[in-house]
């Protein structure tokens, strides 16, 4: 981590200087030029690359495996509160700040009026429908008439196979929270920050359902040096949350995580719910980025010898999903408490003491920390810093070499009178036309590959999204269609509740149902296809770009070589093209995200519920002509019948829905996603391709203009030039060093 930081920040410096040099030689020059523009954007990419990479890692796992405990013992404080609420469905990510500091990110009006309307989709009382068509919360008169009507469902109607009612939940947090939380929620997102002093006041916000159900997403800055700048901890959701947003939420993360620490508590050992996330990660294609951390409690293992036993049964069990997993056995809150920069509590203080009484168990729990410690920094060294300091190092290079070649050319042609100015520049006009014609003829081929290459790939999400023939939308479909009911569960509510009250609740099981089905089938498949997608578009932009590397690299050659004959040093820095490993930047810095995973879970909105609701009443008033002739056994089946009726029409709808709602979902990653990162990623390598005839397509002409101007100025402009050479002379024997540096960095690594 340190290296990393010492060559990060020293090129900066050189880049910083880079780009006062090249302003420097603009004013010198009086220049005017593309060329010059060209370099400043290029130094202006290098630096947000450099200072915007985030090295992202997360740390899953089931509900109680420790996670928030890993977090704070790697922060060396009890940062993070522990635990979460029923409704909480985001991630708190951690980043080094000036300040402690808190950013908590409120969902906008709208967002909370559209997710409490899909809460409301086939709602058994009519009492929170005011004379408004829409529910808005803002509204006095909606939030009460919706408080009454949750007052009004039974207690049978909060309770959902013996858990809490996810929308129930949902719903009732919404109202109570809103007197405390409206002066935080605007029109659009906003944001809150809790500093120093208040910064554990934003516990009171994560830790209430009430307020929690308002957020979006959770940053904390912690200050010192535990923590690089370029590094962001994130806390992840219990992947066994009852909650299928919650697990959709973690998936998001996971996509753009590079590395994901998997915590597994000794108490409990590898879990089913442990099996089941592991398999979605797999399918997402991302279980090459993850590691296990085997959370010791010290309390519960008598001997060393015993955790031991323990982790070698993970270990192999573990291994029927993951090949070769790279395990850690450590005691995470022993790590706090004996690291914590706080003072502990005399409860904590006594638990610190007797765990230090296990000193076999300790020793090997600080071997380990050690040993975690050592991997993390050599494998983000190796596999995601080096890279990037690797490919800047290249585009620093490039721009340094440009401008050197540009002031050594034009300090020839200001020793030469203007005659032989004009026919050196003549002559070199000619190549420069063969280079134009070069980057003309690749930005044309580029753009008709992307084009191409964008068409191929939206086919390729046709195929698995098509809500027609693709297998995604036919998979929900048969879980739908047959999604089992056991009518027998309900007849109690049937009984008390009625019917449109017991067509909710089963409404709500089926929801719940469908929901969890795309978060661990669906969502993993549509990621997994996405980065098979992304793989393709990778390759296939190498494939086309590779031929042209070698045309760039011949017209610079020419180039070069006439600039030699007339006694001007080429360039020394040719055929710079690697396989394209640019798409992360790509989307960082265009801003191209997936839509989120719980954007499957939206099809809801498309549920007609007067069409249940109708045939429902149909039902139940051919029901009550009957029921006057008809003993109590004939009733019971008779509102069965009705029941069945409405549980047909729902998963009609809830499959007609969903195949609406993909039809939008497929368009928007076919052209939001899709289309806009082959394009944007065309465009760099189209920028990595020609950006090394920079320094041979200036304005030529201006050169000899500026040299019959300048009669008495000539050595005046020729001194400053030369301080500008010999100081890019310097920079590129530092970016050099650095580069050495760097590649004896990679090698020890491995």
């Amino acid at each position: 981590m340190d290296a990393y930081e010492k060559f990060k920040e020293a090129m900066l410096d050189i880049n910083h200087e880079v780009q006062a040099l090249i302003e420097r030689a603009e004013t010198i020059l009086d220049g005017n030029q593309a060329v010059f523009e060209q370099w400043k954007r290029s130094c202006g990419n290098i630096d947000s690359h450099l200072r915007e990479h985030v090295v992202r890692i997360a740390a899953v796992g089931a509900i109680k495996s420790g996670k928030s405990t890993l977090v704070n013992a790697l922060l060396s404080d009890d940062y993070l509160k522990r635990g979460a609420g029923v409704v909480t469905s985001f991630v708190t990510r951690v980043r080094q700040g000036e300040l402690l500091r808190a950013r908590l990110y409120f969902k906008s009006w709208d967002e909370v009026n559209e997710e409490i309307k899909h809460a409301l989709v086939l709602f058994p009382t009519e009492e929170w429908r005011t004379e408004h068509h829409d529910f808005d919360i803002r509204r006095t008169q909606d939030r009460e008439d919706l408080a009454k009507a949750l007052d009004a469902l039974d207690h049978e109607m909060r309770i959902s196979q013996d858990r809490l009612n996810a929308n129930g939940v949902l719903l009732s947090s919404y109202v109570k929270g809103y007197e405390q939380i409206q002066s935080y929620i605007s029109a659009d997102s906003s944001t809150r920050e809790f500093d120093n002093g208040q910064f554990a006041d934003h516990r009171d916000f994560v830790g209430s359902d009430a307020l929690a159900v308002y957020l979006k997403d959770v940053q904390l800055s912690v200050p010192g040096d535990i923590l690089k700048r370029d590094i962001e901890l994130a806390d992840c959701q219990g992947s066994d949350s009852p909650n299928p947003l919650h697990l959709a939420m973690i998936q998001d993360y996971l996509l753009k995580a590079h590395l994901i620490v998997y915590v597994i508590s000794s108490r409990t050992g590898l879990r089913q719910a442990d099996i089941r996330f592991l398999s979605i990660i797999k399918r997402m294609g991302i279980a090459g980025n993850m590691l296990f951390v085997c959370n010791c409690d010290l309390s519960e293992h008598d001997s060393l010898e015993d955790l031991q036993t323990l982790v070698k049964r993970v270990r192999e069990e573990l291994s029927l999903v993951v090949e070769a997993p790279e395990i850690f056995t450590i005691s995470a809150l022993y790590n706090l408490f004996d690291r914590s920069r706080s003072p502990l509590s005399p409860r904590d203080q006594d638990r610190l003491e007797q765990w230090r009484k296990a000193e076999e168990l300790v020793a090997f729990s600080n071997q380990e920390t050690a040993r975690l410690t050592s991997f993390l920094e050599n494998k983000l060294s190796r596999e995601r810093w080096a890279l990037l300091l690797q490919n800047q190092l290249s585009h620093m290079n490039l721009t340094a070499n440009g401008l050197n070649q540009w002031v050594q050319l034009h300090r020839d042609l200001f020793r030469r009178d203007a005659g032989e100015a004009r026919a050196m520049v003549e002559k070199l006009q000619m190549h420069q036309l063969h280079m134009l014609q070069v980057q003309s003829l690749i930005q044309t081929t580029l753009n008709g590959a992307a084009r191409k290459l964008s068409q191929d790939l939206k086919k390729e999400v046709d195929r698995f999204l098509d809500p027609s023939s693709g297998p995604i939308v036919k998979k929900v479909g048969a879980f739908v269609r047959e999604y089992q009911i056991d009518l027998s569960h309900y007849q109690e509510q049937l009984a008390n509740s009625g019917f449109t009250h017991t067509l909710y609740l089963v409404f709500q099981d089926l929801k719940q149902a469908v929901d969890g089905f795309m978060a661990e089938k669906v969502n993993p498949d549509i990621m997994g296809e996405i980065q098979q997608v992304e793989k393709r578009l990778q390759e296939e932009l190498h494939m086309i770009g590779e031929p042209y590397e070698a045309m760039v690299v011949d017209a610079l050659e020419r180039f070069d070589e006439v600039l030699r004959q007339m006694g001007i040093p080429g360039s020394s820095v040719k055929g710079a093209l690697r396989p394209f490993d640019e798409l992360e930047n790509v989307k960082q810095m265009n801003g191209i995200t997936l839509p989120p995973a719980a954007a499957t879970m939206r099809y809801g909105a498309y549920i007609k519920t007067e069409a249940v609701m109708r045939l429902g009443f149909y039902s139940l008033a051919r029901l009550i002509r009957k029921l006057l002739r008809q003993s109590i056994d004939s009733k019971r089946v008779e509102e069965l019948k009705a029941l069945k009726d409405g549980i047909r029409r729902m998963k009609s709808e809830t499959e007609r829905s969903i195949e609406a709602h993909f039809r939008d979902y497929k368009e928007n990653i076919k052209f939001q996603y899709v289309q806009r990162l082959t394009e944007m990623a065309g465009n760099r390598l189209h920028e990595t391709l020609t950006e090394q005839f920079g320094a041979y397509l200036g304005d030529l002409k201006g050169i000899v203009g500026t040299v019959e101007d300048q009669h008495e100025d000539k050595a005046r402009t020729d001194q400053a030039l030369q301080v500008i050479e010999e100081a890019v002379a310097e920079v590129l024997g530092k970016l050099e060093g650095i580069r050495g540096d760097v590649g004896k960095l990679i090698v020890d690594t491995h």
